[in-house]
């Protein structure tokens, strides 16, 4: 009797630490497709293709994009599926049901779409769009799963709870989504997109350390002085990417001729962006630099330290270039990347500092 206990006893030890190691394996996956997402959406913003799918879910009514013009311009005797969208006389029109065109177009069989008045089509424009929404949908795929394997498993009530919040924020992320396109890339609504992302990281790299560190011990003594500049690095990274974010719309209304913008550029914005980043650069620098102190130089420190320091040249690097070249499309693609990387990084640095 008591050696079927002891055997179930390990068996319950072995299902609960695959299970966890599995969870952790998941929410890793999850966390690598948010950056993915990140970038794509980067790579969307600075190439202008926000637009390129002007509906939300779908792309022009369809679940696969359209790769030329003319599979979205009225034509004659043309099968055409309920909820399916074109362009007619510069607006945008959606089918009420399946139905075979005739000779010439019939108002009866289209509603116009009420969202917007957006009536343009970019082959480029919308496939980068659309591969956004498909590393999106398949994030939300591993969130999902996170979620059902936390219910399964039911290991830990903050596994469950994480993952449950996860789940949450994922929905209201794919929502806010539809929101951008139907205002047409309104710039707060994309702001508060891009800072939802900030907090699926966060509560990704939570679920991930929860998982690694379950009984939440003290393994070695950290200073005041270190949590202290990691909070401090953290508030700098949040306001500092928030007006970039005012930077970038900023640089959106400025005219499409670029050799004249040295004659249109209010320097204001850019100057408050540029003056926190020189407190972004102090306090990451002095973070590193106290953290390493704890160890033999640079020797056995966290690899989030040399995370920080390789990204912060990135970030310095590409701000340089982009003040330099009128903001070229790459340049603010690696700034912004740089700057959730060097977030992640500190986040990822506080947790192991104050829980592990």
């Amino acid at each position: 009797m008591v050696a079927k206990k002891l055997v179930a006893l390990i068996n319950n030890q072995l299902f609960y630490m695959k299970s966890s190691r599995l969870f952790s394996k998941l929410a890793k996956i999850a966390l690598l497709f948010t950056y993915l997402i990140v970038l794509a959406g980067g790579f969307v913003r600075m190439t202008g293709s926000g637009m390129g799918c002007p509906d939300w879910p779908k792309c022009f009514g369809l679940f696969i994009p359209p790769t030329s013009e003319s599979e979205i311009t009225w034509g004659e005797t043309t099968q055409y599926n309920a909820s399916q969208m074109l362009i007619h006389n510069d607006t945008l029109w959606v089918a009420k049901n399946n139905f075979i065109s005739k000779k010439n177009f019939n108002r009866k069989n289209w509603d116009s779409y009420k969202k917007h008045n957006y009536a343009k089509f970019n082959v480029f424009h919308t496939w980068a769009e659309y591969i956004n929404r498909c590393i999106g949908a398949i994030t939300g795929i591993f969130v999902l799963g996170l979620f059902c394997l936390s219910v399964f498993t039911r290991n830990s009530l903050y596994e469950f709870t994480g993952s449950l919040i996860l789940l949450i924020l994922f929905g209201l992320q794919a929502w806010l989504g539809g929101e951008v396109v139907f205002s047409v890339l309104n710039p707060f609504k994309i702001t508060i997109h891009m800072f939802v992302a900030l907090i699926i990281v966060c509560v990704l790299f939570i679920l991930i350390h929860i998982t690694n560190n379950l009984d939440f011990q003290k393994t070695f003594n950290k200073s005041k002085k270190i949590k202290f500049l990691l909070i401090l690095t953290l508030l700098f990274s949040l306001i500092q990417i928030f007006f970039g974010t005012q930077v970038r719309e900023y640089v959106d209304a400025l005219p499409s001729d670029k050799s004249i913008w040295s004659s249109q550029i209010q320097y204001s914005t850019i100057k408050i962006h540029q003056f926190i980043a020189v407190g972004v650069l102090i306090t990451n620098i002095f973070l590193c630099v106290s953290i390493a102190g704890k160890y033999q130089f640079f020797k056995e420190a966290p690899k989030e330290v040399f995370l920080i320091l390789i990204t912060l040249i990135f970030l310095v690097f590409s701000g340089i270039v982009m003040m330099s070249f009128n903001f070229p499309g790459l340049a603010q693609l690696i700034h912004l990347f740089s700057a959730f990387i060097l977030f992640g990084s500190q986040f990822n640095l506080f947790l192991k500092i104050n829980f592990s």
